[in-house]
């Protein structure tokens, strides 16, 4: 199996989004990012692992979604996408490596590939071959090139 640990804010939202965006509904994603992230799934058959804060809102269960969670997957399932699991929330002082380290330590054998996409830069180590950066402040968030390199990073298992 191959996983996409996905990060929302900064990835599928940008500054430049919020400056056309309507803050008088819930329009946290940018849905033009979406299309890039049904790429990645459709070239790879990955599944969409949550590893943004956004996982509170979202269980595997639609109906212990909150409002957030639900939002999550009506804008997804928009694109054709769905979300597989959540990284676990190991309290305040962990960070998203350990997080992500913590739920491949429980999928076992079964993950062939994984690649991470964030727009956090630092404190990956071990990690960092597997992240693909994306920058939310002076530009779009994840846009083609990071596809292309999630793509790449995923099939090069």
């Amino acid at each position: 199996m191959k996983i996409i640990f996905l990060d929302i804010d900064g990835v599928l939202n940008s500054r430049s989004y919020d400056k056309r965006r309507d803050w008088t509904k819930q329009t946290d994603i940018d849905e033009t990012r979406l299309p890039l992230v049904k790429r990645i799934v459709d070239e790879t058959g990955a599944r969409i692992v949550l590893s943004s804060t956004w996982r509170t809102h979202w269980s595997t269960k639609a109906d212990l979604c909150d409002e957030d969670g639900r939002y999550i997957n009506d804008v997804f399932a928009r694109y054709g996408l769905c979300i597989f699991d959540k990284t676990p929330d190991l309290g305040y002082s962990a960070d998203r490596r350990d997080e992500i380290k913590h739920w491949l330590a429980d999928g076992g054998d079964e993950i062939e590939a994984f690649v991470i996409i964030d727009d956090y830069k630092f404190g990956w180590g071990d990690l960092s071959d597997r992240v693909v950066l994306t920058d939310p402040v002076y530009r779009c968030g994840i846009e083609d090139e990071h596809a292309d390199k999630a793509i790449a990073v995923l099939l090069s298992a």
